[in-house]
């Protein structure tokens, strides 16, 4: 860092950074939505450098961090939680829709999405097109290269605009950014990404990105994606030379092909603009701008009753509150009135409406039952496809409405009702009807929220029905009959080993020997052994001690041998060992090893009735994606795995085993593989099944 004082970086405010009014729409939306998943709005987010900023900060923070550092945008979502991000936009918003707006700002803002966005897409391309490791890592670094500038606009807005104004060119701006704030941008930016501990060469690549280009030929290779990048986000990438020579210097890349990616990304980020209904191109404030202002300024609206409607609903403590809440917030919210709930019944397939006869009993002073035909109401066709209806718009009975419909128009005391379905996780429980006097479209922002408002309901209806019914297991007592069951299955493999060598015993020795009763008696104790094991109850935890590694070589032939005179023998199996003698032994867990070994050997034996070909193998070297992994390969000559069991072979009950098997054993030989860092592949057809277990290379010289 320049030799500055660091009291004028800590003079900055950086927690009230602008964004594009089009994208604070977006993003509100999407937090209001119910079917916005994650997925969705971490992209949204994604595109905007200063609410990608204002995550990143939160995330690194003291509270959140809790001493781990968060690297990434989707590592710092994750962190923060689908409602603390929802407070970050709904912050941004108001913050920005009060801080006042015109057009030279406006313009400003466009420029610089467009700069940030066109930068990230470019790192993260030349990111995969290079070998970087960290992609995700170049397209962050890339979004934000340029937040200082946005810094030092917002804490110096007139000067800035001064700066902006006068077409400096990019080579003399950091020094007249120096002259007027005694920093410039890229310091700033760099001191930023230091305080959020993103990393020394993220900082870096920040600081320099500006530098001349001598200087960072021999940098890091994140320093140098984000130079190049820079250079080739700007306007006029295509038609400067020096951005032809950065790539060909820095990558060896041609001319034709750096101008590819160029022009790729220029019309990827046009398509995303279009998609916000932001005019890049535009040198003027549009009518566009203007609608997205007023529309951000519904969406806060929206915000606010919303947060106060979910708190209202949240004091309710039995069902009759909780309507007469709905009722009152849906009149606040739309001016809906006489709103009335109606809950699906599952014993016989409809919609119930119940009328208490006072909020603080259960008394039913009124019952009205609705089939789920969509046929016969526009109440049960609007929950049966999960669409909202207005009664004064629809097509359905053009005549008249249906007796039932009309009896919930009297009920809202309205001219006309609209039914909206209550769905939670994507599953319909009931219906809102409510009383509407005008006959007017319902417009698309009234449909998105009445959607979200629906979707509250529901949740609060969920949550008190469950309420008043036995408690749920708790997530601790549900893992632990989790656990409950692996270990009995687990328990399982030993004893059926032991009682099928019994077994096999007993056919060696003959029926007249004199040791078949005995070989009974202990048959008979196994099976009580396991018989105990099934009733078990009480689990105690604890950690055993595990060797400091593994010779997976050795496992497999003691197992082999182990199964040889029980396992292999009962079911006709021949088992063949072709193992890699210069496989040495790995860090790892043995038991673990052991573990998965056994079911996949059981697996594989018990699925060839009529005997057959096991060949176990291993190698010490497999490559995949630049990385080393020990394969292990258990495959054997039964019949195939059925295509619906293959899709979840990995989940618990996919067994094709039959009575008396859980089907926990492939779904736990995965979590230990996985835990081991490893990967568990299937192939099967009719001719046979092999498993490819793959695990990390992690020899123990």
């Amino acid at each position: 860092m320049t030799n500055k004082s660091d009291a004028i970086f800590e003079e900055l405010k950086v927690n009230k950074l602008p964004s594009l009014p089009h994208i604070l729409v977006d993003m509100l939306v999407a937090c209001q939505s119910s079917t916005a998943n994650y997925q969705q709005v971490s992209d949204i987010i994604s595109r905007d450098a200063a609410i990608t900023a204002r995550v990143i900060s939160l995330a690194n923070s003291s509270f959140y961090s809790r001493g781990g550092k968060v690297n990434s945008l989707e590592r710092a979502l994750l962190v923060l939680g689908t409602e603390t991000i929802k407070t970050i936009v709904i912050t941004a918003s108001v913050q920005q829709f009060f801080s006042g707006f015109n057009n030279a700002h406006t313009q400003y803002l466009k420029h610089f999405w467009r700069r940030s966005l066109s930068c990230a897409l470019l790192a993260k391309s030349l990111a995969t097109l290079t070998s970087y490791k960290q992609p995700e890592q170049a397209y962050l670094t890339g979004l934000l290269h340029n937040i200082g500038e946005l810094v030092l606009e917002t804490n110096h807005p007139e000067e800035y605009s001064q700066l902006i104004q006068s077409e400096v060119v990019e080579s003399n701006q950091t020094e007249l950014e120096n002259k007027l704030f005694l920093t410039n941008h890229s310091d700033v930016g760099a001191w930023l990404i230091e305080q959020w501990n993103l990393g020394e060469f993220t900082s870096e690549a920040i600081r320099y990105h500006h530098s001349p280009i001598n200087a960072v030929l021999d940098a890091h290779h994140l320093v140098k994606l984000i130079f190049l990048s820079s250079q080739l986000s700007k306007d006029n990438a295509l038609e400067e030379n020096a951005s032809f020579e950065i790539a060909e210097s820095m990558f060896g890349l041609s001319a034709a092909l750096t101008k590819e990616i160029v022009v790729q990304i220029q019309n990827e980020v046009v398509k995303i603009a279009q998609s916000l209904s932001i005019d890049i191109d535009s040198d003027w404030e549009t009518e566009i701008d203007k609608k997205k202002q007023v529309e951000l300024a519904e969406q806060i609206r929206n915000a606010g009753l919303l947060q106060s409607t979910n708190n209202h609903l949240a004091q309710s403590d039995s069902l009759p509150h909780l309507f007469q809440g709905i009722q009152e917030a849906a009149e606040l919210l739309f001016g809906y009135k006489g709103t009335q709930v109606l809950l699906i019944d599952k014993s016989d397939d409809s919609l119930k409406y119940r009328r208490y006869s006072a909020l603080d009993d259960f008394n039913i002073e009124t019952e009205l039952s609705i089939p789920l035909e969509p046929s016969r109401s526009l109440i049960a066709c609007s929950t049966v496809n999960k669409t909202i209806i207005n009664s004064a718009s629809q097509i359905l009975f053009p005549d008249a409405l249906p007796v039932i419909d009309q009896h919930f128009v009297k009920l809202t005391n309205s001219p006309n009702i609209i039914a909206v379905p209550m769905i939670v996780d994507g599953n319909t429980i009931g219906a809102l009807v409510m009383g509407c006097s005008s006959k007017k479209e319902i417009t698309p922002n009234t449909l998105h929220l009445l959607d979200y408002f629906s979707s509250e309901a529901a949740n609060a209806c969920e949550q008190l029905r469950s309420a008043s019914q036995e408690a749920p297991p708790s997530s601790a007592e549900q893992e632990l009959h989790l656990r409950i069951n692996e270990v009995v299955h687990e328990a399982s493999n030993p004893l059926s080993i032991v009682r099928n060598y019994l077994e096999s015993l007993a056919v060696k020795l003959g029926d007249e020997h004199d040791a078949q009763s005995e070989i009974e008696i202990l048959k008979e104790e196994i099976d009580r052994t396991g018989q105990i094991i099934l009733r078990l109850r009480d689990l105690q935890q604890h950690e055993q001690n595990q060797e400091p590694g593994v010779d997976i070589n050795q496992e497999i032939l003691d197992l082999s041998k182990l199964f040889e005179g029980s396992l292999f023998l009962s079911h006709a199996v021949n088992c063949t060992v072709t193992l890699d003698q210069k496989l040495k032994r790995q860090q790892g867990n043995r038991n673990h090893i052991r573990q998965v070994l056994t079911n996949l050997i059981k697996n594989a034996s018990e699925a060839m009735e009529c005997g057959g070909e096991l060949r176990l193998s291993t190698s010490r070297k497999v490559n995949v994606n630049g990385r080393d992994y020990v394969e292990i390969m258990v495959a054997d000559k039964g019949p195939g795995i059925p295509d619906e069991v293959l899709g979840n072979l990995f989940h618990p009950v996919a067994t094709t085993k039959g009575q008396g098997h859980s089907g926990l054993g492939l779904s736990i030989t995965k979590n230990l593989i996985t835990e081991m860092g490893g990967s568990i592949s299937c192939r099967s057809s009719d001719s046979g099944t092999e498993m490819q277990v793959l695990i990390p290379v992690r020899n123990i010289d």
